[in-house]
């Protein structure tokens, strides 16, 4: 297979339904209401390209360099090669970080990477600072539905919080069915 092929064929990958994020924030009143809980302005969005380096990179430059956002976002990657792009807004707005997740995931499905992506999430925490207490609410683009987690940094697995947040969410937005599966993406 040529790099021209490789290309074809990348762009006629699956198109994610990427509109479902800004139902984010609809959702986010309801957090609040019922958890304490509002968002930080940071979240999160995860790919993983199959292929070789150089259509990693690439991906990565492209998930880097977006132009609608004020400070370019920090893009990482793991062990088992998946890549990770952070966005952060320092007023806490999530219709705004929402549109910066969306903006980079639109740029990469552009581009023929929308079968690449796997997941977007928004972090909640107490308005005070508190540690304990931090969610997330990942949205898993090949299944198009929702899940809320507990943040990996709040130290203890939080079943209860995380119980709490899906019966909060029900109705809002569309739930992964099982409430106790847990999510290697």
């Amino acid at each position: 297979m040529t790099l021209l092929d490789s290309k074809l064929v990348r762009c006629w990958t699956s198109r994610p339904n990427l509109q479902s994020l800004y139902s984010l924030a609809a959702a986010a009143p309801r957090v609040r209401a019922s958890l304490g809980l509002a968002p930080t302005g940071g979240g999160t969005l995860s790919f993983k390209v199959d292929g070789d380096a150089l259509d990693r990179t690439e991906a990565e430059l492209l998930a880097a360099t977006s132009a609608k956002l004020p400070v370019h976002p920090l893009v990482t990657q793991d062990l088992y090669g998946r890549s990770t792009v952070r966005c952060w807004r320092r007023n806490r707005d999530l219709r705004v970080l929402t549109g910066d997740l969306v903006d980079v995931a639109d740029r990469l499905t552009r581009a023929g990477y929308g079968g690449a992506l796997r997941f977007a999430s928004v972090e909640f925490a107490a308005p005070d600072g508190r540690r304990d207490g931090k969610l997330m609410l990942v949205y898993l683009f090949g299944r198009g539905t929702f899940h809320a987690a507990a943040s990996p940094g709040s130290g203890t697995l939080d079943r209860a919080l995380e119980l709490r947040a899906r019966a909060a969410l029900h109705g809002s937005l569309p739930l992964e069915p099982d409430a106790h599966r847990r999510f290697v993406v």
